[in-house]
Parts: C-alpha cells; sequence; structure tokens
C-alpha cells in the first residue's frame, strides 16, 4: 500500500546540493536550509561522486507532497511532477523522459535520493563547501523569507550603524573565522543565535560592499554565494536588528586562495 508523506515546501532546496562533489571531505555532511541546521536521520551519504539525502527525512523537514510505492518515488512540488525508480536511471520530469546521473538506491529502510538531479528538475539555490563538507540550500520561497529587497538600514555599508545592544550573535559561521579556503567561489554563511531577528533590516557586506540584494536572509540566518572572489583576506560584515528593535554587528574574515 503506498506509503504517503504530506511533505509540500522546496523539495528542490534539499536536492540540489550535489554540485559535482568530486569528492568529499573526511567526516559527516552537513545540511542547512535557509541558514538553519537541519538533522537528518540516517545522514547524508555519498555515492560515485553524489551526495544522497534520505527521501522521508528530506520531506518532513521540508514538507512536500510525496508517494513511495513498490520502488517508485512521485514527487509533487507547485505544479512539478517528477518520477524517480529505486536502481534505475531513467526517470521522468513534468512528462518528459531524463536521466539521472546515479540512481536512487536503498539501504536498511531509507530510500536515498540524489540532490543534483532534483535541483536541476525543479529549480533551488543550493550550494555545496568542500572544505566544509556542507551543503547550504536556499528556497527563495514558499513560506521563507525572499532575498531582502528593501532600502539598507544604513545606506552606507561601511558606516557604524547604532550601538551593538543586541543579545543577537552569530554561530555556524563559514567560511570559519581566520580560515584559509581554496577556491574562490565560496558560500558565506552565518546562523543568527540568542534571540530573533528581524530580516528585513538584516545588510550583508563584503569587502565593504553592500550584497544583501543578492543574498538570501531570513530569521533564521543568512547565505550569499558570491560569482567569485580574488585570492586574498575578505571581510564580512552582518548587521541589523531583533525583533525588539536593538541593534547587532557582527564581523569575521576570511582568506581566498584563488581559483
Amino acid at each position: 500500500m503506498p506509503i504517503r508523506s504530506p511533505y509540500i515546501v522546496a523539495l528542490a532546496a534539499l536536492f540540489a546540493a550535489a554540485v559535482t562533489v568530486p569528492a568529499l571531505a573526511d567526516g559527516p555532511v552537513s545540511v542547512t536550509v535557509n541558514g538553519a541546521a537541519l538533522n537528518l536521520n540516517p545522514s547524508p551519504t555519498e555515492r560515485a561522486g553524489r551526495v544522497f539525502v534520505p527521501l522521508r527525512g528530506v520531506f518532513e523537514s521540508l514538507g512536500a507532497t510525496v508517494v513511495y510505492a513498490d520502488g517508485t518515488i512521485n514527487a509533487t512540488r507547485r505544479g512539478h511532477t517528477i518520477s524517480l525508480h529505486i536502481g534505475s536511471q531513467q526517470a521522468t520530469v513534468d512528462g518528459q523522459s531524463q536521466t539521472v546521473d546515479v540512481a536512487p538506491f536503498i539501504i536498511g529502510a531509507s530510500t536515498y535520493v540524489p540532490l543534483r538531479f532534483i535541483s536541476q528538475a525543479l529549480g533551488a539555490s543550493v550550494n555545496y563547501d568542500g572544505t566544509n563538507n556542507l551543503v547550504a540550500i536556499n528556497t527563495h520561497e514558499g513560506g521563507n523569507a525572499p532575498p531582502n529587497p528593501g532600502p539598507p538600514m544604513n545606506p552606507n555599508p561601511n558606516a557604524n550603524p547604532p550601538a551593538n545592544d543586541s543579545p543577537v550573535t552569530l554561530g555556524s559561521v563559514l567560511p570559519r573565522r581566520d580560515a584559509t579556503i581554496q577556491g574562490n567561489h565560496p558560500t558565506i554563511q552565518a546562523t543568527f543565535e540568542n534571540g530573533r531577528v528581524d530580516p528585513n533590516s538584516v545588510r550583508v557586506v563584503l569587502d565593504g560592499r553592500d550584497v544583501s540584494s543578492n543574498a538570501y536572509i531570513s530569521d533564521h540566518g543568512v547565505t550569499y554565494t558570491p560569482p567569485s572572489l580574488p585570492a586574498g583576506r575578505h571581510d564580512v560584515r552582518v548587521f541589523g536588528k531583533d525583533s525588539a528593535g536593538a541593534s547587532f554587528d557582527h564581523r569575521w574574515s576570511f582568506t581566498s586562495g584563488g581559483s
């Protein structure tokens, strides 16, 4: 009998992450959705250079409409339909036949699905940080806050905002503080801790340039992936207000090794 799991939101969000991972770093893969850590049990796994996630854990966390029966996975999201088959590289997306790089598979009682294929089929903003073994996912839609289009709280990104009197701090900062990373296309990310943030007030500044309009900002955290960065040291600044109107202003730096 089909097992129906009422999950709907950003199926695409979590499935975009297998961005051609040539080789995963040692240790488990971490996943964040809109800046918030996603706890998957069982955890993500790697096969043939691709990241896979457990079907049930992903959909339960993001909310989607899924029917799984007799080895066939049928997923529906906002007018898009995808059909995958355990052990098969053949799939159907919106009625059109397509080929999956690596077929879905089962380990124990868990069904694993490939992230990259789903992302291409449904569209998602997902980045893979191989240095930190992190899959950073942004939905940009549904019930989550969209990229912040409003005017900056402070028009000059280099000017000092009001006193830092909010208890809000930054956690899970990536790249890590004072880290040296390889590549010029890092995922810049931080989560908000110790308070609730007003996402419409938050600004993200990279090397003195306000990049808020291209960042994903929610009350959980911020994520920004620059098109490229020159080799050298880079400074990140995140500031705004919490739900009580108190200001926070936090910074960190990292070094990029270039491409």
